[in-house]
């Protein structure tokens, strides 16, 4: 621990390096540019770096510029983790200088591990890093350190201080120190850019882009990391500004990770806080390793894992040329394409494997073991599968017990039908909420009902509570528990309970067992969180297009008419705002 201590005392010194660095000009906006180039989370990794950047035509055979007037945007983390981050460093540098005398421009938007770096914060340098600055100044300059660590504690081990400070560790540091040459060029960059109609940012555009604008925000995150270098280091480590979280842009996700009702009302009003139609971000790799869109196209993730030996992903490029923008890939040379819209994924699962593969993959698997699951009155089975070299688990619900025409049997407060989870299912897609796992039709020996697709790693709520756990994923619990509200009104479900509500590994809510939902009242049922019940609008406007025949063909085989009736009457009641003041009942959390 005293070593350690040391370590944090010099990362802090050394930052303190202060010397007035010159930020990023007035000109965080740039108009009228005929061609942009864009690539993310470089990450150290040289080969695949130069490799995009030759297939985007943005530097020669020599490694020089030769992209003329374009402009080129890097969206942070060209550092840490891979072995070459000097080097990568090193040839933007030049590149920038190269690209301004052809009339080019090359950006830099901060990302996370660019400030972390600033900051000494060295959690994810690789030992190649360290070792790319090692030398005989640096080696003085450790002994040095050695010696008073020493003096000031004689039990000290030196192999313990050669692990926490190997060879360049001080010349690193100081190279990224605020007076340094990596750390004085980085602290010049800015953290969000506009070029033309489009938004340029490392994580995401949180709620401070919305409030504060283009010019504000990045001001404001530059005081606050000036502030942070120039405290002391024991009011640093009392800090935390709003640049180390995720209320920053380096550091936000919304846009790439939560539901789009929960989100879309914050990224329309960063939009038209930036007067632009569209963002591209870096920050969280794709599942599919290849360049996604969300929103309707208004969100680009260009986060395509290039350092492979980490990721193993593929370096892209976003490119825009003669008015519109494509997508280049080093492994498909010559190749333009566009980017996919982010596939259905409900749940983790083998990449690749979409909420419409995984459809088909749950309806062909092979059964190789059933067991009873103690819960429920419904007695569902966990169902282990295997097909194509994956194996996966879903329940299997075979239980249906029907209730008169009129619904007014003595059993339908307790009647189940499996025949509601596939309803239930059909309508979270109609409406693009992706809250319930996919959900499949299937006859098991002589038994026909229902499998739906078992999240691994999920905790209920009930026992969340009982762990005393605290959702902590980069989307808020409440606008989901919100969306979940609205979603069991709508289908009248009358048994949502803590052990149904699930929380997968990253703290997205998921929504199970909807047998005993879509009853025919009016009244509002139980919700299990306390809170008030609000339609987010996006959500609203998609509810208002739902028609008779839209719902007869989708829910049509699993439901009767008057339940679709009573179904878009509770629709026509939520968007009038009938449902919006009732409180849950208090069987849930605040």
């Amino acid at each position: 621990m005293a070593v350690r201590s040391r370590l944090a005392f010099v990362v802090a010194f050394l930052a303190l390096l202060v010397a007035g660095a010159a930020h990023a000009g007035p000109d965080f906006r740039f108009e009228g540019v005929h061609r942009i180039v864009t690539v993310a989370d470089v990450h150290g990794g040289y080969d695949e770096f130069v490799s995009i950047l030759r297939e985007a035509a943005i530097i020669d055979a020599g490694l020089h510029w030769r992209a003329g007037d374009t402009q080129f945007v890097s969206l942070g983390d060209l550092l840490d983790r891979g072995p070459d981050s000097r080097k990568v460093l090193d040839l933007v540098m030049r590149l920038e200088g190269e690209a301004a005398a052809a009339g080019g421009a090359v950006h830099v938007v901060l990302g996370n591990h660019e400030v972390m770096n600033i900051v000494g914060d060295l959690r994810y340098v690789s030992a190649a890093e360290y070792t790319a600055f090692a030398g005989k100044e640096d080696e003085a300059l450790r002994e040095q350190a050695w010696l008073r660590l020493r003096e000031q504690e004689p039990q000290a081990v030196r192999a313990d201080f050669d692990a926490l400070e190997p060879a360049g560790y001080y010349a690193r540091t100081a190279a990224f120190s605020a007076t340094g040459k990596y750390g004085s060029w980085l602290l010049a960059k800015p953290f969000l850019i506009v070029i033309n109609d489009t938004a340029f940012v490392h994580g995401g555009l949180p709620a401070l882009v919305a409030a504060d604008g283009l010019d504000e925000t990045n001001r404001s995150l530059h005081a606050e990391l000036d502030a942070y270098l120039q405290a002391a280091p024991e009011v640093r480590d009392a800090q935390q500004p709003d640049l180390f979280t995720s209320k920053s842009p380096t550091w936000y996700r919304g846009q790439a990770l939560c539901y789009p009702y929960t989100e879309a009302e914050n990224l329309d009003a960063a939009l038209a806080a930036l007067g632009v139609s569209r963002v591209i971000v870096g920050h969280t790799p794709t599942a599919t390793r290849r360049v996604q869109s969300r929103f309707d196209g208004r969100v680009l993730l260009l986060d395509t894992g290039m350092l492979r030996t980490f990721y193993q992903g593929s370096p892209a490029a976003l490119v825009f040329e003669n008015g519109r923008w494509s997508v280049a890939y080093a492994d498909r040379p010559g190749e333009r394409m566009q980017p996919e819209v982010a596939p259905r994924a409900v749940g983790a699962r083998p990449a690749g494997l979409d909420d419409d593969a995984l459809e088909q993959w749950l309806g062909q698997a092979e059964v190789v073991e059933m067991e009873d699951l103690d819960t429920g009155v419904t007695h569902p089975r966990r169902v282990t599968l295997r097909k194509g070299g994956v194996e996966l688990r879903a329940v299997f619900k075979d239980l249906s017990v029907d209730t008169d025409e009129l619904g007014r049997s003595p059993a339908i407060a307790t009647s189940d039908r499996f025949e509601y989870e596939l309803a239930a299912y059909k309508l979270d897609r109609l409406l693009d909420l992706n809250m319930v796992p996919v959900t499949v039709a299937r006859t098991i020996g002589k038994h026909r009902g229902i499998l739906q697709f078992w999240i691994d790693g999920a905790v209920n709520v009930r026992r969340m509570l009982e762990r005393k756990l605290e959702p902590a994923g980069d989307c808020a619990a409440g606008p989901q528990y919100n969306l979940m509200n609205v979603f069991d009104v709508l289908i009248d479900n009358t048994d949502r309970t803590q052990e149904n509500a699930l929380f997968t590994k990253d703290w997205t809510l998921v929504l199970i067992d909807h047998t005993r939902a879509f009853r025919t009242d009016m009244n509002s049922p139980h919700l299990l969180y306390r809170g008030d019940l609000t339609v987010p609008p996006a959500l609203a406007r998609r509810l208002a297009t739902l028609n008779r025949g839209q719902l007869q063909a989708a829910l049509g085989p699993y439901l009767k008419k008057r339940q679709i009736d009573a179904l878009l009457k509770r629709r026509d009641l939520l968007l009038k705002g009938n449902y919006a003041g009732r409180r849950s009942a208090d069987r849930g959390r605040q």
